[in-house]
C-alpha cells in the first residue's frame, strides 16, 4: 500500500489547486509552534547538536486508512520557522511507491527511492548531483541517470532497522528505546546514527554510532490530524551535520538530503507494516 502519491503525472512539483485523492498535510504554520525546535533535551546524547531542524509533514495510516486503502499525498518537509516547503517527497503515480525528493526553491530532484516487487528485494536509493537537472520521471524509471546508487538492507532479519552504505558513510536508522524516547519527550522516536569509525567534531575521538539524527513524534511535534498509534506519520527532525561543515568534498546539502529521504522511507517502511497488520487483523 502507498505512502505517497502525485497529483500530476509531470516531473516538477504539483500545481496549486490541483485534484487530490485526500485532503493535503496542515501547513507548518498551523502544525507546530516553529519558536521551539526541540533540540534542548538532544544535547545531552553523546555530543548530538542539531544544527538542522525541519518538520516532516506526513499523514502515515490510521486504522480506517489501513483498513479501505486510502491513498496519501505528497510528503512535503518545512524548515523551522518558514511557512514554506523545503522539499517534497513525489511519486509519479498512485500505483507505484517510487519517489523522488526535490527541492522546491528550485526543483532539483535530489533524491530517488525505487522499490522493488517480490522477497528480499530490499529498497535502492540513488543521490543525484544537485546540478545535473534530472528530472523526476529520469529519477525513478531511469536507470541509467547516473549519481550514487545505495542498496538499503535490514539490519537483521527480525530487525526493524535499516542500514545505508554510501559515500557519506554507513548509517543506520533503528527505533529508539524506552529511555531514547523518555530523554526526547516522545511516543515515537526514530534515530539515525553512523555506524562506520568518525572523527567526532572538536575533540579529534573516532568512534562509531553517532548520532546524525532523529525524528521525534509527540503531541506536539507529530503532524496534526495523525494519532499516538498511526503508522507512518511525521513529526519533528533533527540533524547534526557538523561532522561535514569542515568537508570539502561533501556538501552539508547533501547530506541534509540523504537524511530526509532515508528518514520518509523508513516511515514508508513502518506504513506498510502498520496495514499489514491490521488486514490481517480482518483478514
Amino acid at each position: 500500500m502507498p505512502l505517497f502519491s502525485l497529483s500530476s503525472s509531470k516531473s516538477t512539483l504539483p500545481k496549486p489547486g490541483s485534484d487530490s485523492h485526500s485532503d493535503p498535510p496542515p501547513r507548518y504554520s498551523e502544525a507546530v509552534d516553529s519558536n521551539y525546535d526541540g533540540s534542548s533535551s538532544s544535547k545531552n546524547f553523546d555530543g548530538f547538536v542539531p544544527t538542522a531542524t525541519l518538520q516532516v509533514q506526513a499523514i502515515g495510516y490510521d486504522v480506517n486508512q489501513a483498513l479501505t486503502g486510502r491513498t496519501l499525498e505528497n510528503i512535503s518537509v518545512f524548515r523551522s520557522g518558514s511557512t514554506d516547503a523545503e522539499y517534497v517527497s513525489i511519486r509519479l503515480k498512485k500505483s507505484s511507491n517510487s519517489c523522488a525528493l526535490v527541492r522546491v526553491s528550485d526543483d532539483a530532484t535530489l533524491m530517488s527511492t525505487i522499490y522493488r516487487w517480490g522477497p528480499g528485494r530490499h529498497p535502492r536509493m540513488r543521490i543525484f548531483d544537485p546540478h545535473s537537472k534530472v528530472s523526476v520521471e529520469d529519477a525513478i524509471k531511469n536507470d541509467n541517470v547516473g549519481g550514487e546508487m545505495i542498496e538499503v538492507k535490514s539490519h537483521s532479519i527480525v530487525s526493524r532497522a535499516q542500514v545505508f552504505d554510501t559515500l557519506l558513510g554507513k548509517f543506520e536508522w533503528r527505533y529508539g528505546t524506552r529511555e531514547e524516547q523518555a530523554a526526547c519527550n516522545a511516543d515515537s522516536l526514530l534515530i539515525m546514527e553512523r555506524i562506520d569509525r568518525v572523527s567526532l567534531p572538536g575533540d579529534g575521538q573516532s568512534k562509531s554510532g553517532v548520532r546524525v539524527a532523529h525524528l521525534i513524534r509527540n503531541d506536539q511535534f507529530r503532524t496534526p490530524g495523525t494519532k499516538k498509534y498511526s503508522g507512518g506519520n511525521g513529526g519533528r527532525l533533527l540533524i547534526d551535520m557538523r561532522m561535514w561543515n569542515e568537508d570539502k568534498h561533501t556538501s552539508p546539502q547533501r547530506v541534509e538530503a540523504f537524511v530526509v529521504a532515508s528518514c520518509l522511507l523508513m516511515l514508508k517502511r513502518e506504513a506498510d507494516r502498520f496495514i499489514d497488520n491490521h488486514h490481517g487483523l480482518v483478514a
